[in-house]
């Protein structure tokens, strides 16, 4: 075992020699690398100042993921870990000590949760890129996923990616389809005590951007502790509102069958996977309600 990390830890090395980790010293020998596996294994790599002259060497490894992993983000202060496994998504606070991940006492899980992301049957071809749900954030910031529940929607939920809490809710000023969204970071002004800020840009179906002030949402969440204290993503009711305007129907038959709903005849059709995941929901709601 042994044998086989020391084996990736060099071969990813070689393969990315420059490659720049969370934090990287003027002299380059300070790096810090993180990457999740087929297997769902999410391995640190680190190389600090004391252990110039040798390679990487693999600091460590969580094995919580059943599915393989998508994403991977190290910083100051959380390892976020995403699989393909409706965005499931596990967070553990890092120990440093003068900067450096430290084992003493190491680095403690701190969330699960999933950034559940309902695909069409036939999405467009943009559709992935265009609605990633993040992480969005610099390694000294506060990152943040940008959930978009269901392929036809006017809403989108802001949480934090360290624990899943709701940062807020995004929605069209004008009702419309919000087909593409991103996260950006401007330089603040020359003033001094001024600092960058974040915004989020919503693209349109009626091809309108929308732009909307994150930076001072993540302010009123700190400030108002009662906000997100409970929440995450879609409430159960919210869901419901969602689902309203999807095409749930799962028939394969080819046999005559009546026509859909007028309310859904332009709505998007969920894939099959998705319903049987609703289902599971569902089914998980009812057996706790009845005890």
């Amino acid at each position: 075992m042994q044998q086989d990390s020391r084996q990736n830890t060099q071969s990813l090395y070689k393969k990315y020699p420059n490659c720049p980790g969370p934090n990287r010293d003027l002299c380059g020998n300070w790096i810090e690398i993180a990457y999740g596996t087929r297997s769902g294994s999410v391995r640190v790599i680190v190389q600090h100042p004391e252990t110039v002259g040798h390679g990487p060497q693999l600091f460590q490894t969580f094995t919580v993921h059943q599915s393989p992993v998508t994403k991977v983000t190290l910083s100051e202060k959380y390892l976020v870990s995403v699989c393909c496994e409706y965005n499931h998504v596990r967070s553990w606070v890092v120990t440093r000590f003068r900067g450096m991940i430290s084992t003493q006492p190491g680095s403690t899980p701190e969330a699960s949760f999933k950034i559940v992301s309902l695909e069409a049957v036939e999405p467009c071809i943009s559709h992935a890129a265009a609605n990633d749900c993040g992480p969005f954030g610099e390694q000294d910031d506060e990152q943040v996923f940008i959930q978009k529940v269901v392929p036809d929607t006017d809403q989108l939920f802001v949480r934090l990616a360290s624990n899943g809490k709701r940062v807020c809710v995004i929605k069209a000023v004008d009702g419309s389809t919000v087909s593409a969204f991103c996260v950006h970071e401007c330089e603040g002004s020359s003033r001094m005590g001024s600092r960058p800020r974040r915004f989020i840009f919503t693209g349109h179906s009626n091809g309108s951007i929308q732009l909307w002030d994150l930076t001072t949402a993540l302010d009123l969440m700190y400030k108002n502790s009662s906000v997100g204290k409970d929440t995450g993503g879609p409430t159960a009711e919210e869901l419901f509102q969602l689902l309203d305007q999807c095409d749930l129907s799962n028939s394969l038959c080819s046999t005559p069958c009546m026509s859909p709903s007028p309310s859904l005849a332009a709505a998007a059709r969920l894939k099959s996977t998705n319903v049987a995941f609703l289902n599971q929901l569902q089914d998980s709601d009812r057996s706790s309600s009845s005890n």
